[in-house]
């Protein structure tokens, strides 16, 4: 998921229950009350903290002092297991790692992995085998964009053998900016968004976690963020420079849109319709756990654009309610389910949380997981900090 703007500096620049009110009455619970955790990464201060969330309407409670973690954190992901927490620190060029404990308590590993230079995105296989890092580099370098890979036990990370890995082609010129990395559910195939040249590289990912270059396609401007349907099945690609979506269908195990179907290779495919307007500067986009909807943060017009997913074709259309503002200067996301069912349609209260990292506070929002329109749920929670990433347990 995950995956938000990877353009650092930006990013050092500096009510009523809308969504509950339409579904309160035709709600029930399903069974006694029960709650999540959503952790928050804040570059002002350095540091990590944990909320619980009330998992039957979604809203945040602080538990405890935050943690400390490198220098600017600027990604965050959480483990398939729920138990282990890394965040990339991009002044500092490491990861940190922490065992998240029942009561939302976090515990620092020892060691802090380096990577390369300026990690500003992650992404997990769904086994959690192994941990990806977009490492940005610069522009005039072209050697320093890379992808730093490593094999996951616990909160402990090892390097595979030769990374990182340098996203340029051989003999290029220019660095591509690596900002934001996505991985098919099983972990065959990497996808990196390169943020200088306009670029998707794509990655075959062997059972080393070796990493071998493919092709690179090109997308919109700016490429700054990342997600793939849970099925694998579709790959979309926010450009932040020209504020539209790309969206591909991923030649998987899933689709039969493989030239030879019986070998899938994770090549892409633009979807008809291919690039879909969405707000200003989209730097953070999260796909729900089931497909359906797609859910885009604009930076610049501090909006979250709400998108319908085609089943079949991937073809992104406007939910009905096409937006919803957020704080200033979101920049992150995450979705988290819940536990009350929606008697009038049978989806589950789900919710998703904004990093707004100009205003320091996360906004929550609720949605019926059927009908994907999101409805603020109370006001914005302080984070304090300059909130850069978000995570949910």
């Amino acid at each position: 998921m995950g995956t938000r703007c990877r353009c650092l500096a930006a990013l050092l620049v500096t009510v009523s229950l809308l969504g509950l009110s339409a579904c309160s009455s035709s709600s029930n619970s399903t069974g006694s009350s029960s709650s999540g955790a959503l952790f928050v990464a804040t570059q002002g201060d350095s540091l990590v903290s944990g909320f619980t969330i009330d998992l039957s309407g979604g809203r945040l409670s602080t538990a405890g002092h935050g943690v400390a973690t490198g220098s600017v954190p600027s990604a965050m992901i959480m483990a398939p297991s729920g138990n282990a927490l890394f965040v990339s620190n991009s002044a500092a060029n490491t990861i940190s790692a922490y065992t998240v404990q029942p009561d939302v308590a976090l515990s620092p590993a020892s060691g802090t992995p380096a990577t390369g230079m300026t990690p500003v995105g992650m992404a997990m296989d769904a086994a959690g085998h192994f941990l990806f890092v977009a490492n940005q580099g610069q522009q005039s370098d072209p050697a320093s964009g890379t992808i730093s890979v490593f094999s996951v036990q616990d909160t402990t990370l090892n390097p595979v053998s030769a990374t990182p890995f340098p996203t340029a082609a051989p003999g290029a010129a220019f660095g591509t900016g690596p900002s934001a990395v996505a991985v098919t559910p099983d972990g065959k195939f990497l996808y990196v968004a390169n943020q200088f040249d306009n670029t998707v590289t794509q990655f075959s990912v062997n059972a080393s976690g070796i990493l071998t270059r493919q092709l690179a396609i090109p997308v919109g401007t700016a490429p700054s963020a990342l997600a793939i349907t849970p099925d694998g099945g579709f790959l979309y690609v926010a450009n932040s420079g020209s504020s539209n979506v790309s969206a591909f269908a991923v030649c998987n195990q899933v689709l039969i849109s493989c030239s030879n179907s019986t070998s899938p290779d994770g090549s892409l495919t633009p979807v008809t319709g291919s690039p879909f307007s969405v707000g200003l500067g989209p730097a953070a986009i999260v796909a729900t756990s089931d497909g359906k909807f797609l859910f885009v943060v604009n930076r610049l017009s501090n909006q979250v654009s709400q998108l319908k997913i085609s089943t079949g074709t991937g073809a992104l259309t406007a939910n009905t309610q096409a937006t919803i503002s957020t704080g200033a200067n979101p920049v992150w996301a995450t979705v988290r389910k819940g536990t009350t069912i929606v008697a009038g349609t049978g989806g589950s209260t789900d919710f998703l949380y904004v990093a707004n990292l100009g205003s320091s506070s996360i906004s929550v929002y609720s949605f019926d997981s059927t009908v994907g329109t999101l409805g603020q749920v109370d006001s914005p929670v302080s984070s304090g900090g300059q909130p850069s990433a978000v995570a949910a347990r």
